[in-house]
C-alpha cells in the first residue's frame, strides 16, 4: 500500500512540474510578442520545472538556437549579453511609455511606474556580460596596509 501511494505521489509531482514547465514555456513564447511580458525568466522557470519532470524538454530549451545561449548565460553566470540588454531596455521603455500614455494615471501612479521602470533598467543594465571577466574582480586596491 505504501509503495502505491509513493508511486502515485511521484506521478502527481511529475505531472505538476510538467504543467508548470508547459505553462512557463507558453508564457515565455507569448512574451516574444507582448511588451513587458518577460521571455527569458519564464523559460528559465520552464527549464527548472522540466528538469524535475521531463528533462528532454528542458534540454530542448537549453539547446534552442535562439533562447538556449541566453538561458545558459543567466543560469551559469547571471549574465545578459549586450544585444539582449538593448532589446529588454527598449521593450521596457516602450511598454511603460505606452502604459503611461494610454492609462493617463495620476501623478502618484505615474511616479511609481517611472520608478519601477528606472529600477528595472538599472538592474538589467548592471548585470555582467558574457565574456567579461566578471568572476575575476580585482580587489587589490582594498589593501590598505601602511608602513611597509
Amino acid at each position: 500500500m505504501l509503495l502505491i501511494i509513493s508511486t502515485m505521489n511521484e506521478k502527481v509531482t511529475k505531472v505538476f512540474f510538467l504543467a508548470i514547465g508547459s505553462l512557463a514555456t507558453a508564457l515565455g513564447f507569448t512574451g516574444l510578442f507582448l511588451p513587458l511580458m518577460p521571455t527569458t525568466c519564464f523559460l528559465i522557470l520552464a527549464v527548472w520545472a522540466f528538469s524535475k519532470s521531463n528533462p528532454e524538454w528542458g534540454n530542448w530549451l537549453l539547446e534552442h538556437p535562439e533562447f538556449g545561449p541566453t538561458i545558459k548565460n543567466w543560469m551559469k553566470y547571471k549574465s545578459i549579453d549586450r544585444r539582449m540588454k538593448c532589446k529588454i531596455s527598449l521593450s521596457i521603455v516602450i511598454g511603460f511609455s505606452v502604459s503611461l500614455l494610454l492609462l493617463s494615471p495620476g501623478s502618484f501612479l505615474s511616479i511609481a511606474l517611472l520608478s519601477v521602470m528606472i529600477m528595472l533598467l538599472f538592474y538589467i543594465n548592471t548585470r555582467a556580460e558574457p565574456g567579461n571577466n566578471y568572476n575575476k574582480i580585482d580587489l587589490s586596491y582594498l589593501n590598505t596596509e601602511t608602513g611597509k
